[in-house]
């Protein structure tokens, strides 16, 4: 039997000190890494080393690493660990609206770094579990999990990779009211504290989305306590 391919991750930070630390822990726990020193080089290494997971330092030389978390999440099938020495609540929801699965605060431990990363892949088995065929009918809409969109009528609009999750999550909530906090937990694994009100930004700009193309399916809030889903 042949031995299971090793989890991509790239760690896209300027500081060599941290980059070599950081590669030298996910080496010891049999992950296959990159480095890049740069948002250029490690847009460009998404392309071509396609990693399941990004530690992406916020601070970097040559563009922003928000900048940066943004293009990935755009264009890649990745989980995105922000990586930086603040630990304020706006940066954390800036980065996490933008496409962020989590943010880390330096210092960190290797464990903790360890069990972020094996939390996010966690994650992403119970969703192949759950999901075997890559479509998921709502109302008037089809998720394509392959492709990250939302279908209607020949209309198309592509969804961030949590963008995707939570609507599929909601969806398969058939109707029922889910707290913030249920939906943390599913969607972002809820690991570090991961402020409430990232899930109402996400939510916003999925409702934009349904509305670009003319879907029925709504996303209704009930005040203080969470989300449902409506297919009319």
């Amino acid at each position: 039997m042949s031995e299971p391919t090793p989890v991509r991750v790239l760690i896209i930070e300027d500081d060599p000190d941290v980059a070599s630390f950081e590669q030298i822990m996910l080496s010891r726990a049999g992950y296959d890494t990159r480095i890049a020193a740069n948002g250029g080089e490690g847009l460009d290494l998404v392309k071509e080393f396609k990693p399941e997971v990004v530690l992406l330092d916020i601070g970097l030389p040559d563009m922003s690493g928000l900048d940066v978390c943004t293009k990935i999440a755009e264009t890649a099938d990745s989980y995105i660990l922000l990586v930086s020495g603040h630990s304020s609540e706006d940066i954390k929801l800036t980065g996490l609206g933008l496409g962020a699965d989590d943010f880390i605060t330096k210092p960190f431990s290797s464990n903790e770094l360890l069990a972020r990363i094996a939390s996010f892949l966690r994650r992403r088995e119970r969703s192949r579990a759950r999901d075997q065929e890559g479509r998921l009918q709502l109302g008037d809409v089809v998720l394509v999990r392959d492709l990250h969109t939302l279908e209607r009528n020949g209309r198309s609009a592509s969804l961030t990779a949590l963008e995707f999750r939570l609507l599929w999550f909601l969806g398969e909530g058939d109707g029922k009211l889910l707290t913030r906090a249920q939906i943390l937990e599913r969607v972002w694994n809820d690991v570090s504290g991961v402020p409430t009100r990232v899930v109402d930004v996400h939510v916003a700009a999925l409702r934009k989305k349904l509305g670009d193309v003319e879907a029925e399916l709504q996303i209704s809030s009930v005040r203080g306590i969470g989300y449902r889903l409506d297919t009319q």
